[in-house]
């Protein structure tokens, strides 16, 4: 019978906590690689960003600003959004039309129409949509916005997740004040000449101060903590498995040291522990397959932006197995040094 090796165990258990991190990142490739940027909260690099800062209601006209662009004003509050889907008020532009389920997209019309309208996600519209008559509604700060139409796709994606409120309705009978507007289109030269013009209007209202902002893409489904968190809790996984690994190979080093003997050769022995360290590696992405699995069974983390954004299927099942062998196979690296360091006659005594 083989003898149970504590090392060997704890290696596993490290790469089944570091197996969250591939799995949920080869996730996030492929959610990004689907939503389109305009629905995706974090704009394109091209985006231009301002923020707005008036002591008196000081309005203005997305058509006053050009064509063929889209502006977003951020329903957000010290960079946390206020709501659980709202993101944005949205303004006339050069909309891809999004994948819809049923009804319709807004027209240009809706965007600037003092109807208050919207567009919601099928996820969002389970949760938070109510229905009078043959009308559905989404209620948000107290005003009704009827609902043209569902988006979704048939993969995870920020269209389901999402409401799209149109400008008119948003700011109908209510003072604009200071707020943070983000400005996209597909040609630059559109954008920034809308960007100019919003500028010019701030710049010649009274009491009004605009603040051109640097926009940075950011990856949506982590926050800042979470990103902070992450790649600091990575590094400890690795270095604890690199740690690990010395005592392993310590551990092993008897056997090693008796192949070595017998005549196996050093590309031997070291194809050996690399075969090791992938096994290690794929029963701790197993076991972590597998708890998160059993979490999406909890509907409370299930229906949380992680749980929705890390559903396992296919594609993650691929791209985090070749991850894992290849994370795998770098940090078998140290241990294979210290193979070949292995004194055989020392081992052997």
């Amino acid at each position: 019978m083989k003898k149970f090796n504590i090392y060997g165990f704890m290696i596993t258990l490290s790469f089944f906590l570091a197996s969250f991190f591939i799995v949920g990142f080869s996730n996030l490739l492929i959610v990004n690689r689907i939503n389109n940027r305009n629905y995706d909260m974090f704009l394109g690099r091209d985006s231009l960003k301002a923020r707005i800062s008036c002591d008196v209601p000081f309005s203005f006209s997305p058509q006053n600003l050009g064509d063929n662009f889209v502006i977003y004003n951020m329903i957000s509050a010290n960079g946390a959004y206020d709501s659980d889907w709202v993101r944005a008020v949205y303004g006339i532009g050069d909309f891809p039309m999004p994948a819809m389920k049923d009804g319709r997209f807004f027209t240009n019309d809706d965007f600037v129409s003092e109807e208050p309208t919207c567009v919601l996600g099928l996820a969002a519209a389970a949760r938070s949509s109510e229905t009078e008559g043959d009308t559905e509604y989404y209620t948000f700060e107290g005003v009704k916005y009827r609902i043209l139409g569902h988006m979704g796709t048939e993969e995870i994606s920020d269209l389901d997740v999402i409401v799209m409120l149109n400008w008119g309705g948003y700011f109908n009978n209510k003072a604009m004040y200071s707020g943070t507007y983000i400005i996209d289109s597909d040609n630059l030269s559109e954008s920034t000449r809308a960007f100019e013009n919003l500028k010019y209007l701030a710049d010649n209202a009274e009491n009004v101060k605009f603040y051109t902002m640097v926009h940075n893409p950011t990856i949506r489904s982590f926050d800042t903590y979470s990103k902070t968190l992450y790649p600091i809790s990575l590094a400890i996984l690795i270095m604890s498995i690199i740690i690990i690994s010395y005592f392993y190979i310590d551990s092993i080093s008897h056997r090693i040291a008796v192949k070595k003997l017998v005549g196996f050769s050093s590309l031997n022995l070291f194809l050996e522990v690399a075969g090791e360290f992938v096994c290690f590696a794929l029963a701790g992405m197993t076991c972590a397959v597998i708890a998160l699995l059993l979490l999406a069974a909890n509907e409370r983390y299930a229906s949380s932006e992680l749980g929705y954004f890390t559903v396992i299927r296919p594609q993650t099942m691929i791209y985090a197995v070749i991850a894992t062998v290849f994370f795998a196979l770098i940090l078998s690296l140290p241990a294979i040094l210290f193979v070949y360091r292995t004194d055989t006659g020392k081992k052997l005594k």
